[in-house]
């Protein structure tokens, strides 16, 4: 009250100063008073106000509460009470599912054998080509084994047929050569459309190439490297065949196996580039020396039948190593029988050069191209102790790699030797027949000049 006092006068007081600054606003005392009454008539009145409407909140509060509580012990009732529905559920559950146990008796182990032949026939199915023809198979199985093992539900009489047809339709399929589209990967990455041919369930084959299955696309796989000549002619044979033509086909009986292996295996280029510098000289060494070889072996076969058609005539012809002989006779016949042999033994030992020529050096070439090979195999073999030397002995693939090129280099010295050795001996042997021609004839000439001298000594 004392506050409200205050105010009042502090107000007259405010009014009284500005009344005499602002006459046109002039306010008396007593309407200031009756203006502050009003306000405070005003605010209690809200305060009455605010207070019944606190009451009357306090007391929705508490009827909330109480009602919230009467819900909280009704669903604690309602709890109990399906708490203990569901134990007498579960024992029902159990009741039940004994009951099912004792009726399927031995059908449970059935569905346990079916669980396993839908497994060992999804494994089939997922790693035969017969799949490429026949995608989705995999599908079926799956929830089929799912319900074998499943201890709530049983497979149908469907699921059980459908299986059975599957497995026939497998071994039908297997025992046929059937062409048709599918999707192949290429070894660039590329997945095109291809007519491909599948011969059982052994290989697929399009354009001549051989495909593999691969599990985990499910997809046709052209392989990186193919098998040589000897296995992909046949398979195109195959696909350029019609109607009931019979043809070979070389079939792999790993399903893929075999080929990846036999496409890793180095073909004969790869072991010529696996001898290196040392391989590349052994080979043309030897193409040196088979060169020369059937180049001498050429002029020795026209060189002795020239010979035996001179046997033949007893005028010199000089186009041949017999007849330049028997020119020397012709030259020479009315000397002694000494000095003619002299002249003879000359000529002879003019036609030897020209009839060993070349022969020489394949011989050199059969001992060197050896030597060469066991070159390249010790430097080969220094190459691999080095590499084991680095990385130890605990990858024989690198051990066995390393010492197949270091053996490489002997294979190809043996390969040039044998065909050289060979050639040699046959060239040098045709050589000594011919020498062996002029000795016998250059004797034959001295005999009968010694003959003629001593009869017209004697006459």
């Amino acid at each position: 009250m004392m506050k409200i006092k205050a105010l009042l006068l502090s107000a007259a007081l405010a009014f009284s100063f500005s009344s005499n600054t602002h006459a046109a606003d002039e306010v008396s005392v007593d309407e200031l008073l009756n203006l502050v009454k009003q306000g405070q008539a005003r605010d209690d009145k809200e305060f009455k106000q605010r207070l019944v409407r606190f009451n009357r909140s306090k007391a929705e509060q508490e009827r909330l509460v109480a009602e919230m509580k009467a819900e909280r012990s009704r669903l604690e009732i309602l709890a109990a009470k399906k708490e203990q529905e569901f134990q007498q559920n579960e024992t029902r559950v159990e009741n039940a599912q004994d009951r099912l146990t004792n009726r399927l008796g031995s059908l449970k182990e059935l569905f346990g054998v079916l669980q396993q032949v839908a497994g060992d026939t999804k494994a089939v199915f997922e790693g035969s080509v017969v799949s490429s023809e026949l995608p989705g198979r995999t599908e079926f199985l799956t929830d089929l084994i799912k319900t074998a093992g499943s201890s709530s539900t049983l497979p149908s009489i469907e699921q059980l047929e459908r299986l059975w047809f599957e497995m026939q339709r497998e071994a039908t399929f297997s025992g046929r050569i059937a062409q048709y589209n599918a999707d192949v990967v290429m070894p660039s990455g590329d997945t095109v459309q291809k007519d491909v041919i599948r011969v059982g369930g052994f290989n697929v084959v399009s354009a001549g190439n051989y495909l593999n299955w691969d599990l985990e696309s499910g997809r046709l796989v052209e392989l990186d490297k193919q098998p040589g000549s000897r296995y992909t002619g046949p398979a195109a044979e195959l696909e350029s065949a019609s109607g009931a033509a019979l043809t070979g086909f070389w079939i792999d009986p790993s399903r893929g196996q075999l080929l990846k292996i036999l496409g890793q295996s180095p073909e004969l280029g790869d072991r010529v580039d696996q001898g290196g510098v040392v391989g590349y000289i052994i080979l043309a060494l030897a193409v040196i020396g088979i060169l020369l070889a059937v180049w001498r072996m050429i002029v020795l076969y026209v060189e002795r039948s020239r010979v035996y058609k001179q046997m033949k005539s007893e005028s010199a012809n000089e186009n041949n190593s017999l007849g330049r002989v028997m020119a020397v006779f012709q030259a020479n016949n009315k000397a002694d029988t000494e000095t003619l042999e002299l002249h003879l033994g000359e000529a002879i030992a003019a036609e030897i050069p020209r009839l060993t020529r070349g022969i020489g050096w394949i011989k050199i070439i059969s001992v060197v191209a050896p030597l060469l090979g066991l070159l390249g195999t010790v430097t080969g073999m220094i190459d691999v102790f080095e590499t084991m030397s680095l990385f130890g002995t605990g990858d024989p693939k690198l051990m066995a790699g390393g010492i197949s090129q270091a053996l490489m280099t002997t294979v190809l010295g043996l390969v040039a030797a044998i065909p050289c050795v060979f050639l040699h001996t046959l060239t040098n042997n045709r050589s000594r027949e011919l020498m062996m021609i002029l000795e016998e004839r250059a004797t034959g000439i001295l005999a009968r000049q010694s003959e003629q001298q001593t009869s017209a000594k004697a006459a």
